[in-house]
């Protein structure tokens, strides 16, 4: 009976450390299971390492990037301290890439300080390593990490290391992705030496045999790189270029001159650049209105082309339809005068000149509110005497249309497809309605010519400025 009540105690043991076991692992699932979620969920919060001591330390943190964390661990040991940080995200395998790389790193320089200390323990090294981020696409998410060391005898030495990250489908992408052929790696290495020349130290090694070993057509070159949206940007060690080179070179190639050379998802859309035709200017002129029939209607087809034309004015024409007349200035159209009756002002004295030009003046200053500033002699008629009566700037023409004389709205045009060219004054009346008829065509073919229309006034300055 003894017997037999002693294995029943050993049961009852065994079941009650079973169930302990049980409950110890559960707790602990439970515990770490909470700590992940809570650093998840918070936007600083420490972390346990592996191999961490007392004097390490390690913070994760969310950056302003959707799923990216910024890790950074920091020992204080006073011999051998080091700051490592680099970036987190969803992709497990991608991030025991960054932080094997980084470890890596770390390792070697505690490895190599600990055998420098057993020689001087008074030395004291540093490690740092420091991220940044460059996007390209909003999904690709380049890391460039940059570290530098010193073992406390030497000078600092820096290098990089690059990481390219496909958010979407959450995997690294190496330069074989973005660069899918071997054989587009010759214009590659064209385009990383093209960009190398405008590097002004860089500039004096192209033809060294180092520089020649790095740009070669092979992988390895090339990949430590990073992708923007314009860039496609490549990193040298300096010290790999020169002993005289401390900081990391950085070649950035356009990402438009190797778009034929990416894999689909990183190619760049092109916009094609229309080159632009020189701008010919022309100035149009009316004479001898205005005129209440052919005016408005002048005004009309000048609005529809957007058009700034200038008219000279005969005063008695101002006088009887100064209506007409603030019509033309009030659509922003430049006015000029052109003499009172439309005299011959070279057969005329000094004095009679003066009055056909100052009562003009009155005229268009009473109708419109402002002063003309052009002036233009009847019939072309004109020499230093005529001149020399204003102080306006006298402008004549270099195309004629003779619409005075033919009066046909298709021979309008045709004298201005014969003897228009870029810079001319092209002369017509507002006071012909076969001018008024024919301007839309005349129009018409300017544009489509590719002249631009000015007031004789911008003309004018626009050739003293030649």
């Amino acid at each position: 009976m003894a017997t037999i009540h002693l294995k029943k105690k050993h049961r009852w043991v065994d079941l009650i450390l079973i169930g302990s076991a049980l409950t110890l692992t559960a707790l602990i699932i439970f515990l770490v299971s909470a700590r992940d979620k809570n650093i998840s969920s918070n936007d600083s919060e420490n972390i346990a390492l592996a191999t961490s001591s007392d004097a390490v330390k390690a913070v994760k943190e969310k950056t302003k990037y959707n799923g990216i964390y910024t890790i950074t661990e920091k020992s204080s040991d006073k011999n051998a301290p080091y700051t490592l940080q680099y970036p987190s995200t969803s992709s497990k395998a991608f991030n025991q890439s960054v932080t094997d790389t980084i470890h890596t790193v770390r390792d070697q320089y505690l490895k190599d300080m600990e055998k420098l200390l057993h020689k001087d323990d008074k030395l004291a090294g540093s490690l740092t390593i420091s991220y940044k981020t460059i996007v390209h696409k909003k999904n690709y998410y380049s890391f460039v990490l940059t570290q530098s060391i010193y073992n406390g005898t030497d000078s600092k030495q820096k290098s990089i290391k690059t990481f390219t990250y496909d958010q979407k489908n959450k995997k690294q992408i190496l330069l074989q992705d973005v660069i899918p052929s071997q054989k587009n790696l010759t214009p590659l290495s064209q385009a990383v030496k093209k960009e190398m020349s405008k590097d002004t130290e860089l500039k004096k090694l192209m033809k060294t045999a180092i520089i020649q070993e790095s740009t070669q057509p092979i992988w390895t070159n090339f990949a430590k790189y990073s992708l923007s949206d314009k860039t496609f940007t490549v990193y040298y060690d300096g010290r790999s270029l020169s002993k005289n080179i401390v900081e990391i070179k950085a070649v950035h190639i356009p990402l438009s001159s190797i778009n034929n050379i990416l894999a689909q998802p990183y190619k760049v859309e092109i916009k094609k650049l229309v080159k632009k035709k020189p701008t010919k200017f022309v100035a149009l002129t009316f004479d001898d209105g205005p005129s209440d029939s052919v005016t408005p209607k002048v005004l009309k087809i000048l609005k529809k082309h957007h058009a700034k034309a200038t008219f000279f004015m005969v005063g008695t024409q101002v006088s009887a339809h100064p209506k007409t007349a603030k019509q033309v200035y009030d659509a922003g159209h430049e006015i000029g005068n052109h003499s009172y009756s439309h005299a011959d002002l070279k057969r005329l004295s000094n004095a009679k000149i003066k009055s056909q030009i100052s009562r003009t003046n009155k005229a268009i200053k009473k109708a419109t509110g402002h002063n003309p500033t052009v002036f233009r002699p009847p019939y072309g008629s004109c020499d230093k005497r005529v001149r020399e009566q204003t102080k306006l700037p006298v402008i004549l023409w270099n195309v004629d249309t003779r619409d005075w004389e033919h009066r046909n709205a298709h021979k309008l045009l045709a004298y201005v497809k014969q003897y228009t060219y870029p810079g001319a004054i092209i002369l017509m009346h507002d006071i012909h309605m076969p001018t008024a008829n024919g301007l839309d065509a005349v129009l018409t073919y300017l544009e489509k010519e590719g002249y631009t229309f000015v007031t004789a006034s911008e003309l004018n300055k626009m050739k003293k400025k030649k």
